[in-house]
C-alpha cells in the first residue's frame, strides 16, 4: 500500500521547479481521512487526560469531603453525649428540688396543724452559682437539712394546742381562787369554750389517760429527745395509754374539770421532767 508512489514537484515563489518528492499515493489519497483520524485521536487523548485529572480531583475532594462529614458525625456525637449527659444533671437536680419541696410542704403541713407559720423558701434551689454540678450538691444539702428540720419538728411540742389566748402565764402567779399568796404555775392557760378540740403538738406516746387531783381529766403525752406535754382540766379524753398520737392529733376536749376557776386548757411543756414555759414553744 506504501510501494505505490506519486511524484509531487515543488515550485518556489517565481514559478521554478524546485524539488520533487516521492510520495506514497495512499496518503495523497486519503489525506482528509487521516487527518481527520489525527484530529479525533487527538481530542480523544484530550478528553481522556480531562477525565483522569476530573476524576482523580474529584477523589481527592470527595476523600476531604468524607472527613470534614466524619469530623462533623464526631462533634455531633459527643454533643449529643454531652446533651444527654446534662440532661440527666438537669433531671436529678430537678429531682432533689422536688423532694425538697415534697420535705418543705410535709413540714408545713404539721407547722399549721400546729398553728404555727408555715416556712416560707422562695426559689429552694437557692443561690445561683456558676457550676451547674454544685447544684446537686446544693439541692442535697437542702433536703438533708429539711430532713434533719423534719425530725426535729416530729420530736419537738412546737406549736399551740389550742388558738385560744392566754390567760395565766408560766411561772408564780396570786393563787387564782384567793388572790392571795404566791403559787409555782407550771404551764400556762388558753381560754377556750368547752368541748373545743385539743391537739398534741408533737409525735409521740400517751403515758397517762385518766383523771388527776388538780389536773383534772389529763393527758400526758412523751415525745422524742426527752419531751413530754400535759394536756389538763380536759371535759373529755380522746386517747387511751399506750396509744401513738401523731401531730395534730385530737387528745381531748376543752372542760373544766379538776382545781379550775372556768374553761381553759391547762398545757405543760416538760424536759427530762422538768417544766419549761411553753410559750417559747409557741413559735418555731
Amino acid at each position: 500500500m506504501l510501494e505505490k508512489k506519486t511524484s509531487v514537484l515543488i515550485v518556489s515563489g517565481d514559478g521554478n521547479p524546485n524539488k520533487k518528492v516521492q510520495i506514497p499515493t495512499f496518503l495523497l489519497s486519503y489525506w482528509k481521512h487521516l487527518v481527520f483520524s489525527f484530529v479525533a485521536f487527538m481530542l480523544l487523548g484530550v478528553v481522556g487526560i480531562v477525565y483522569l485529572v476530573n476524576h482523580r480531583n474529584e477523589k481527592l475532594y470527595a476523600d476531604v469531603y468524607l472527613e470534614k462529614i466524619d469530623q462533623l458525625r464526631k462533634k455531633n456525637q459527643q454533643l449529643s453525649l454531652e446533651e444527654a449527659t446534662n440532661q440527666t444533671n438537669i433531671n436529678d437536680v430537678r429531682r432533689s428540688l422536688n423532694s425538697v419541696d415534697s420535705t418543705l410542704n410535709r413540714i408545713n403541713a404539721k407547722m399549721r396543724k400546729r398553728g404555727l407559720k408555715a416556712i416560707a423558701m422562695n426559689n429552694a434551689g437557692g443561690p445561683v452559682v456558676e457550676e451547674e454540678e454544685n447544684l446537686e450538691e446544693l439541692a442535697k444539702f437542702y433536703v438533708n437539712m429539711l430532713a434533719d428540720v423534719e425530725s426535729r419538728l416530729d420530736g419537738a411540742p412546737f406549736g399551740r394546742p389550742h388558738h385560744g389566748r392566754v390567760t395565766s402565764r408560766y411561772g408564780y402567779r396570786r393563787n387564782p381562787f384567793t388572790g392571795r399568796g404566791r403559787e409555782m404555775h407550771s404551764g400556762v392557760d388558753l381560754k377556750g369554750r368547752t368541748g373545743e378540740p385539743i391537739k398534741s403538738t408533737a409525735r409521740g406516746t400517751v403515758t397517762f389517760a385518766g383523771y388527776q387531783r388538780g389536773y383534772g381529766n389529763l393527758v400526758t403525752v412523751r415525745h422524742a429527745n426527752g419531751y413530754e406535754t400535759k394536756y389538763g382540766h380536759l371535759s373529755r379524753i380522746r386517747v387511751k395509754r399506750g396509744q401513738r398520737v401523731d401531730v395534730g392529733a385530737t387528745v381531748g376536749l376543752l372542760g373544766s374539770t379538776g382545781r379550775s376557776t372556768g374553761p381553759h386548757l391547762h398545757y405543760e411543756v416538760l424536759l427530762s421532767g422538768r417544766t419549761l414555759n411553753p410559750e417559747k414553744y409557741f413559735q418555731f
